[in-house]
């Protein structure tokens, strides 16, 4: 691994933000959990740690924090975690406002981190400010209160404010911190990852083997051509069509992947396996864990067939590093097989992009995220077969509809969803239908036109009379945790 900055997860949204920005100026980043050791988190290439806090106004655990000051390390604190720092170097905090609002901030024009900005206007969720001990030299005072503190004997910055979207001075301010304090190089790009990624598969195989579950979407598919790139025709790409994906995707996956020169493909029809294993079930996450257990079971019967695999490629991205996905991880047979997951720390867009880059279809790189359990996780309800095949019919007529209007160039996802109608009596399904444009914090329900919406109401009505209603869902989701970002 290359020099590197190390981000301290304390809050999702903030290390997100900042992995982007940083990652979009060329340094890269790994984000860390807050829980790890202070090994785990200096470990490495590491030129500086940025403890990325949320917006609460209070000050929060960071049970390292005395590790991360004794490693010599520039040090940057945002949000909360600026706080922390703040008490922790014998000084106080409180609040000076109860009410959100946007601030005018000077910053310290002699400091080598904030000094080249003017004043710059700062929206605080919950207005907090720092008492400095001592040994701190303030950089940032909105009027008379204390916004930003520094070390006065070492790189330590503490800004109790967060680095917003769309925002050129906060940008500059990691830029800042990256280049001028850490003296870290702007390495990163999508051709050096790929270079840094293939040369790890090489060395991981040993001149053997590689083999890669496909799931039909962009993160295995960039393992695949990872691989293939590193191994060339010993990487071996294993699709098992567990009759979950959408209609006419199992014979796309395999389209796509056939489009990577060398790669040798597998494909396993466990159709009736997965529906016999799924039929009756209700509970989502059970759904889950059965899909998840028979994918893993087909990969170890696999592995155990091919004597000379050495590598395993894996398709984890960042938000499976963020820990709000069941994991996949294949158990390896022997000692002798190695599991790698080279897309691991990037960001979907990220993957998006490496997958360009390595001339994949443009279909498959922009894909939309489709949930490992598939239709099965769409279905509120017991699986049959004849609910997943009226589900499939009417994700096909809305994906036809958008996509034939133009609507999902704005839209990060659209599909349908299917639960019993609730209404005693009628005995009939309900076909919810779902659109939704991403931002940073959620997702908000798209405005399509009225007469598409009718539209793709009355085809799925006409072509499947067990169906007795549709609706669309105009839920907003402001949580990651309800959008399907895998």
């Amino acid at each position: 691994m290359r020099e590197l900055l190390s981000l301290i997860n304390f809050d999702n949204q903030t290390s997100r933000s900042v992995a982007r920005k940083l990652r979009a100026e060329g340094y890269f980043c790994l984000v860390g959990a807050a829980d790890s050791s202070a090994e785990q988190s200096l470990d490495g290439e590491i030129k500086g740690l940025v403890l990325c806090g949320g917006s609460t106004g209070q000050p929060i655990a960071i049970p390292n924090l005395p590790d991360y000051l004794s490693s010599g390390l520039p040090l940057l604190a945002l949000g909360d975690a600026a706080l922390t720092l703040c008490r922790y170097w014998n000084g106080e905090t409180a609040p000076f406002s109860d009410q959100p609002q946007a601030v005018q901030i000077a910053f310290d024009r002699n400091d080598p981190l904030v000094g080249k900005i003017d004043q710059s206007e700062r929206y605080l969720p919950a207005p907090t400010e720092m008492r400095p001990g001592s040994n701190c030299r303030v950089i940032a005072t909105c009027n008379d209160h204390v916004l930003g503190i520094a070390s006065a004997e070492s790189p330590v910055f503490a800004l109790a404010f967060q680095v917003e979207n769309n925002d050129p001075d906060g940008a500059y301010i990691l830029v800042q911190f990256a280049d001028q304090i850490c003296r870290c190089t702007p390495w990163w790009s999508e051709s050096a990852y790929i270079d840094m990624a293939v040369e790890e598969i090489r060395m991981a195989a040993e001149g053997g083997d590689g083999l890669c579950a496909i799931s039909g979407g962009i993160d295995s598919a960039v393992c695949a051509a990872l691989g293939a790139k590193a191994l060339g025709d010993r990487m071996y790409c294993l699709f098992v069509d567990t009759g979950l994906l959408r209609i006419g995707e199992a014979d796309d996956a395999i389209r796509n992947i056939q489009t990577i020169p060398g790669l040798r493909v597998l494909r396993v029809d466990a159709r009736e396996e997965f529906l016999q294993a799924l039929e009756g079930v209700s509970d989502p996450a059970e759904k889950q864990l059965i899909v998840y257990s028979r994918l893993r079971a087909h990969m170890r019967h696999q592995v155990s067939q091919m004597e000379n695999v050495r590598v395993i490629l894996q398709g984890t991205n960042y938000s499976d590093v963020f820990g709000r996905n069941i994991s996949l991880k294949t158990e390896l047979p022997s000692a002798r097989v190695r599991l790698l997951e080279p897309v691991r720390y990037l960001f979907k867009d990220e993957i998006r992009r490496i997958g360009e880059a390595l001339g994949l279809p443009e279909s498959l790189c922009h894909r939309q995220p489709f949930p490992s359990a598939g239709l099965a996780q769409r279905i509120y309800s017991a699986i049959t077969a004849e609910r997943l095949r009226i589900l499939g019919e009417a994700d096909q007529i809305l994906r036809e509809e958008i996509e034939g209007g133009g609507y999902n160039k704005r839209l990060w996802q659209y599909y349908a969803m299917m639960a019993d109608d609730p209404i005693p009596g009628d005995n009939g399904y309900i076909v919810l239908l779902r659109a939704v444009q991403a931002m940073e914090s959620g997702a908000v329900s798209a405005r399509l036109p009225a007469d598409v919406v009718e539209r793709i109401a009355s085809r799925i009505l006409k072509s499947e009379p067990q169906v007795r209603r549709v609706l669309y869902d105009l839920t907003p989701s402001h949580t990651y945790g309800r959008v399907e970002w895998g």
